[in-house]
């Protein structure tokens, strides 16, 4: 009989199964993410969200200056009162034109414009570290295609070396039944086990396709000529409680859910400054001819200070302070489910490399003996000490070793690239530059206060003991 190839194939990246290979071109793991940085929708989303935001926080800005408005215009007037009847003159047209300009300016404002200033300004930085979250999320999702696309590559290799085995089986099987060895029923059983390893092979083919256009979904480039990804190694953390450390303070989860807070409180202050005085200056300059209903040149100049301050509003803004303070507690409790998520997510990357790294050295082991037993049969098999269907067990189990191997080796990798994403390290440790966008600055640029720096925000208790009887509101 022939003998069966028991080495892999040299080179297990050539596949081309998807019309896009053609076009492809050589693109590392990191230079696929450096790529989609700059062009994944996903990402350019939250870019321009964060842009956005920005031009929302220069709106606040404006309220800190005056505002000036002015007015102009002309007309034809017929005015017909006593005085006028009186002179003779109410049938006489007035042609009225006047330009007039205001101007007035907040001098106090019980804090709204600052509050306002810090909320966009927390909403700058949970924008940015949004971008950064998109980036460090796509980088990881074409981190485990990237991975995939080469764990069924590999795999795709193996189940060709599967058919092959058998083919050759078969073809020995033929020649054992023309010499009487074998009978019609084992070849009968070669075929039925060449075929499961050929759907196998279909299996693991589209698994790759799969793979592929899942990452020219994300990059936007196909994939071809790979290299090996760099080894996580001494990057990762040393213990599971550093990792959950430097996950607290680095995935950018937890800034978005700390920026979340810091913009509830603004508005908690806004609620309260709603309550207290607002104390403005006013000017106003009209000039015009033929106003008021009255013929000839006129000029109206003013100045006034104003101070405006509603004492009573039924009790609108007081229930608005209170909503807005459940929005803040909520925005902490939502952190502290972010931080929960965040440390799962640790624990599991952590458990995985352990885990999947002790199996692919178990499955390791399992191939040597797997290698020798398959060897074994097929030379007692020739000498009729075992029987076809040893052999065909034999191998089963040889290629269900390979590949678990395989996928657990690819597995316990693709953990250490989910640790560091958990803990907001994957972007710098493949050297990639998130977009620019993600710097969070604008709460330190404005020293804007954080939010336990906020004494008077009481959560008044809530003093419903039934449902609300709305019917005297409404009815």
């Amino acid at each position: 009989m022939k003998s069966f190839r028991t080495l892999l194939l040299g080179t297990v990246f050539a596949t081309s199964l998807i019309g896009l290979a053609s076009q492809a071109q050589a693109l590392s793991l990191q230079q696929a993410i450096a790529s989609a940085v700059k062009t994944n929708p996903e990402i350019g989303q939250a870019v321009a969200n964060r842009e956005a935001t920005e031009f929302e926080l220069k709106q606040a800005l404006g309220l800190y200056l005056p505002q000036v408005n002015l007015e102009a215009s002309v007309g034809v007037e017929v005015l017909n009162n006593p005085s006028r009847r009186g002179a003779g003159i109410q049938d006489d047209p007035l042609y009225p034109s006047e330009v007039g300009a205001s101007i007035s300016y907040d001098i106090f404002d019980g804090g709204f414009r600052q509050a306002e200033a810090n909320r966009q300004a927390a909403r700058i930085d949970g924008a940015s570290y949004r971008v950064l979250e998109r980036s460090e999320a796509i980088g990881l999702e074409i981190a485990r295609l990237y991975f995939e696309i080469l764990l069924q590559s590999h795999i795709v290799d193996i189940a060709r070396q599967n058919v092959s085995f058998h083919e050759t089986t078969l073809s020995n099987v033929g020649d054992a039944i023309s010499s009487g060895q074998l009978t019609e029923a084992d070849r009968q059983q070669a075929q039925e086990r060449l075929a499961a390893a050929n759907s196998r092979m279909f299996e693991a083919q589209e698994a790759l396709e799969v793979a592929r256009i899942g990452f020219y979904k994300e990059v936007g480039s196909p994939f071809d000529s790979p290299t090996a990804p760099r080894r996580v190694g001494k990057s990762l953390p040393r213990t599971l409680e550093q990792a959950i450390d430097i996950a607290r303070k680095n995935n950018p989860r937890i800034g978005m859910a700390a920026a979340d807070i810091d913009a509830a409180s603004a508005v908690v202050e806004q609620s309260q400054a709603g309550m207290l005085p607002k104390l403005s200056l006013e000017g106003r300059g009209v000039f015009g001819t033929d106003t008021s209903g009255t013929a000839g040149y006129t000029t109206d100049l003013q100045g006034r200070l104003v101070l405006k301050w509603n004492i009573f509003d039924g009790g609108i803004k007081s229930n608005e302070a209170q909503e807005n303070i459940r929005r803040e507690t909520e925005a902490m409790l939502a952190q502290q489910a972010a931080f929960r998520e965040v440390e799962e997510a640790v624990r599991v990357s952590w458990s995985r490399i352990n885990r999947q790294t002790q199996l692919a050295t178990q499955y390791a082991a399992q191939m040597a003996a797997s290698d020798s037993l398959v060897k074994a049969y097929r030379e007692q098999f020739t000498i009729g000490q075992r029987s076809l269907l040893d052999v065909l067990d034999a191998q089963n189990s040889r290629f269900n070793a390979q590949v678990l191997n395989e996928t657990a080796v690819y597995a316990a990798r693709f953990a250490e690239y989910r640790l560091m994403a958990s803990t907001g390290q994957l972007m710098a440790f493949l050297s990639v530059a998130p977009p620019a966008q993600a710097d969070a600055y604008a709460r330190t640029m404005l020293e804007s206060p954080a939010a336990d720096s906020y004494k008077d925000h009481k959560a008044v208790p809530v003093q419903f003991d039934r449902p609300l009887d709305l019917t005297k509101f409404v009815n």
